[in-house]
Order: structure tokens, then C-alpha cells, then sequence
């Protein structure tokens, strides 16, 4: 099997875990180029991940446009997904995309359109399905362990101070800081529950498995009061077939250990962490443990982005995953607006009304 020629577009932190995944894969792919607007930000990827190798482009176009990539890996502001997604498509790259899908519907419109005329393979860069808990309690729930499901909660919340008190992790180029984009509204596409909470909903979706159908909302800022948008959310979801979801996300506060994810049903309940999944039946004293090691999410997801390019397999994150993730943050953010419950229409590409 050749070598894929990967193009990443972003070399900020994000770009990080993406570029230990395809150093991980390295008999499968090969990092050829890196778009970044600075230099000192490639070169300190480029040696960390593509061995001095890669080429240097300053825009995420001039990337697109080099023959040689045969594949896109965006890790671009939120912004600048859309732009990225649709010039990759023109050009017929193949596409794996960091979180977000996009910022807005019209631009989720759009992509679809230059997906399906492109026929380009695209998947969702949503590297919590690879949890190894996440994907133990869908076997679980798919053999129908909980019976019926009653309720599904998906938590991501930690305390991240940066925003407020200008910390910033370690590794960045001199000058960088990945607060500057995010404390902007019109390039973040919203506030915490738009970034971090991202993951926590599409995780309510995997787990559901069902059509969300309604959803309210409540916002709130308890520790970075300088942030124009939320720094904390909480969101309830009503599922096609009865469940009540709930999600839970924070920039301001972590919660007691590191549990992801609850669910509970009429036989008994589940919940996971980055170590462990529990199962516990109704009357059962104790929950049944299985603990595993912990996986770096970014390298099994590149994997199988190769599996859907390279061998056609299953896309564990299509393009309407994350549409559907879009719309119920949306949906979110108009129901705290208007203090009210908000109604999910059946297709993903509709706004909520």
C-alpha cells in the first residue's frame, strides 16, 4: 500500500495530537506540507512531527493546491473551516476535519453541496468515539443491557484559566497564545459550549443513538467574566424515543474524578471515564469495573480515517454527525437566548425553529 501524502492546515495546539496520530501511522501516511502563518510555528511542528521534511505553506490555499497532498487535515481556527472544507472538496482531497463542522447553517449548506458534487471523503475529526469506554457502553447499549434507556448525561468539564489570567499551556512559539481566537465570538462561532462542548454532544448523540427532537438551555460565565460568550453550559436534549439527554460543559470547573458519560435504563446503568466503564444492574450492590489503559483519542481516530480512505471502511463521524452536533448547539444557544424550548427539525441541514 503507498503512502498517503497528508497536508495538515494549522499548526497550533490541536495540530499537536494530530501530528503524534500520523507519526503513529507512519507506514500508512506521510506529513508532506504544513499551512501555517508562522514560520516559527512550522518549524517547530515540522521537527517535532514530519521529520524536517515538510513543506511550508502560508495560507491553507497554496496547501490545497499542491498535487502531491492527496489529503487534508484541518486544524484551523473555527472560522476557517468552512473556506478549508470547500476548497479541499474542489480539489478533491480527501478530508478529515478538527471540530467544529463549520460556524454557521449556511456554510453547513454549502459543504454538503460540495461534498456531494465532489464525492470527496469526509470525516468529522470527533476523537472521543475512540474512548475505549465510550466504545464498550455502545456495545453494551446495542445488545440491549440497559433495556430500554431512560437517560444519557455527557460531561466535559475542567477548569481552564487561560481566558481570564492569560496562562497558556507549554510548547507554543513565542507570542502564541490560543485564547486570542477563542474569546472572539464571530471566530469561535460561539463561547465553551461551541469548543469544548462539542464533544460532549456529539457523545450524547453516539450514546442515544436516536433523533434528537427538542432542547433548553442554560448559559452562564462563573469564572471568566471578560469573555464576551459562556464560559460554562447546560443543556437538556428530548430524544425521538422518550430519552432525556443531558450534556454538561465548563471552562470554570472540573467535577469529583473524570467520568464522561452516564446512562440509565429500566434493567441498570452505565458510566465511563478515560480508565474505566461501570456496569451496574438494578439491585446490584456494587457496579461490574473494567479499567483500561489510557488511548491517545487523535492517533486511533487518524487510523481510522486511513480505514474509510485507504480500505472503505465504515465512517465512524460523517458529515451529518457533525451537522446534527451543530444544530443541537444551535438549537442551545436560541433556546437560553429566548428562555424557551427549542424544536430540532428531522433534517440536520434545518435550522432550529
Amino acid at each position: 500500500m503507498q503512502r498517503l501524502k497528508v497536508g495538515i492546515l494549522g499548526a497550533g495546539g490541536v495540530a499537536r495530537h494530530h501530528g503524534m496520530g500520523w507519526r503513529a501511522h507512519a507506514e500508512r501516511a506521510e506529513l508532506v506540507a504544513v499551512a501555517d502563518a508562522s514560520p516559527a510555528r512550522f518549524a517547530a511542528f515540522d521537527a517535532a512531527h514530519a521529520e524536517g521534511r515538510a513543506r511550508h505553506y502560508a495560507g491553507f490555499e497554496e496547501l490545497i493546491a499542491d498535487p502531491e497532498v492527496e489529503a487534508v487535515d484541518i486544524c484551523l481556527p473555527h472560522h476557517l473551516h468552512a473556506p478549508a472544507i470547500l476548497a479541499a472538496a474542489a480539489a478533491g482531497k480527501a478530508i478529515l476535519c478538527e471540530k467544529p463542522l463549520c460556524t454557521s447553517f449556511a456554510d453547513a449548506a454549502g459543504i454538503a453541496a460540495a461534498l456531494e458534487a465532489s464525492g470527496a471523503p469526509f470525516v468529522m475529526a470527533h476523537n472521543q468515539l475512540f474512548q475505549p469506554s465510550l466504545i464498550e457502553a455502545r456495545r453494551l447499549l446495542s445488545m440491549g443491557a440497559l433495556g430500554r434507556v431512560s437517560l444519557v448525561r455527557s460531561v466535559e468539564a475542567s477548569q481552564q484559566r487561560g481566558p481570564s489570567t492569560g496562562e497558556l499551556p507549554p510548547g507554543l512559539a513565542a507570542g502564541e497564545s490560543p485564547w486570542a481566537w477563542r474569546t472572539n465570538p464571530a471566530k469561535m462561532g460561539g463561547g465553551e459550549l461551541f469548543d469544548t462542548g462539542w464533544h460532549a454532544v456529539y457523545r450524547l448523540l453516539a450514546l442515544a443513538d436516536d433523533r434528537p427532537v427538542a432542547v433548553s438551555a442554560t448559559l452562564g460565565r462563573f469564572l471568566h467574566h471578560g469573555m464576551a460568550a459562556e464560559d460554562t453550559g447546560s443543556v437538556t436534549v428530548r430524544f425521538e424515543g422518550g430519552a432525556i439527554g443531558e450534556v454538561l460543559t465548563s471552562w470554570a470547573f472540573g467535577l469529583p474524578g473524570d467520568r464522561q458519560f452516564e446512562i440509565a435504563g429500566e434493567l441498570g446503568s452505565l458510566a465511563g471515564s478515560q480508565t474505566a466503564t461501570l456496569f451496574q444492574l438494578h439491585g446490584w450492590p456494587e457496579p461490574q469495573a473494567w479499567s483500561n489503559d489510557r488511548v491517545h483519542t487523535f492517533t486511533a481516530e487518524i487510523g481510522r480515517f486511513l480505514d474509510v480512505v485507504q480500505n472503505g471502511a465504515a465512517n465512524p463521524a460523517p458529515f451529518t454527525q457533525g451537522a446534527r452536533t451543530l444544530q443541537v448547539i444551535t438549537a442551545a444557544y436560541l433556546a437560553a437566548e429566548r428562555e424557551r424550548t427549542v424544536a430540532i427539525p428531522e433534517d440536520p441541514l434545518a435550522a432550529p425553529a
